[in-house]
């Protein structure tokens, strides 16, 4: 599964060899709202037993979802997180992105402390509201994409949203997917779930894309990321990011040569001032493989090795 939040895999931009041997199916949000629900309790199970989100729980997940998109201030994510909390409370998974903004409503037309920061957050998601991405939950929804013998692609197509919504439709899908395979994933049923340019999402531990990463093997979520720059993460978000099994490392632009240098000369040993030559000298389609390698002589994979390699034309693999 694609989630597609930067038009790079619209059908026009799809090579055919891609469209050929993947018949892949466009789910495009615009047109056919996600069946998910941001606001549902989640469930975790310990030893088969099943315990639920409280509501305060959700409503602090989700608020957090939204001021990190928007940056809202401390009074902002408090009037944010009482409206999610109170609605979750009292209308369980009927509740949504409108009643979301009746309830904001309310605390604005009651004044007090609380009136100005309602009317502020308002301002800020109504345009999201408007938008209307996602429809009536589909409990199913997730496992149906990855058992389809037809298409073994699908592409979850946010084009003619504006960046913000796009993060949003992207994060609150992630969200969902993995409550959804920590309920009920297996480590040897792997799902894979194609991101690009990742430096646009959440790298926070709390966050999707940092408990994925963290964790989400055991519950069978496999992940392909792809990004061009490292220099807005923190340092434990790029230990994170780098917990991937494998990487391979393309031509950086000159700005971050010395930042995927650094990371090459970490996990190698080798001097950052050869890997900024090495990188810099890469013609296209080459690149630095570091991960597992086979070892034909012994049979068995070795951690931690590095390569320069030439990726074959997708034309050429078939």
């Amino acid at each position: 599964m694609i989630v597609d939040y930067t038009n790079g895999f619209t059908n026009n931009q799809l090579e055919n060899i891609t469209k050929e041997k993947l018949n892949p199916k466009q789910y495009v949000i615009r047109r056919e709202p996600l069946a998910i629900n941001p606001f549902r309790r989640q469930c975790d199970f310990i030893d088969d037993i099943q315990l639920d989100e409280d509501p305060a729980t959700t409503a602090q997940r989700v608020s957090g979802v939204f001021a990190e998109v928007y940056q809202l201030g401390d009074q902002q994510k408090s009037a944010l997180y009482s409206a999610i909390r109170d609605g979750v409370a009292q209308e369980g998974n009927s509740f949504n992105l409108f009643s979301l903004i009746n309830r904001l409503d309310n605390i604005r037309n009651a004044g007090g402390p609380s009136a100005p920061s309602a009317a502020s957050v308002i301002s800020k998601i109504q345009p999201f509201v408007d938008m209307n991405p996602f429809s009536e939950e589909d409990p199913e929804s997730w496992e149906v994409l990855f058992n389809d013998t037809q298409s073994r692609c699908h592409i979850i197509q946010l084009a003619g949203f504006m960046k913000d919504t796009g993060r949003l439709i992207t994060e609150f899908s992630l969200i969902d997917l993995y409550w959804y395979y920590r309920a009920r994933g297996n480590k040897d049923r792997p799902r894979v779930v194609v991101l690009d340019e990742i430096q646009n999402l959440d790298h926070r531990l709390d966050s999707p894309l940092g408990q994925f990463l963290t964790e989400g093997r055991k519950f069978g979520i496999s992940l392909i990321l792809a990004t061009q720059t490292l220099s807005n993460l923190d340092k434990d978000e790029k230990d994170r990011l780098f917990q991937a099994s494998h990487k391979l490392f393309f031509k950086p632009a000159d700005t971050e040569i010395r930042s995927f240098a650094q990371i090459l000369s970490d996990a190698t040993g080798v001097k950052i001032e050869e890997w900024v030559e090495r990188l810099s000298s890469l013609k296209r389609g080459e690149c630095y493989s570091l991960g597992y390698t086979f070892n034909e002589f012994s049979g068995k994979l070795e951690v931690n090795k590095w390569f320069k390699i030439r990726i074959k034309a997708l034309e050429d693999r078939f």
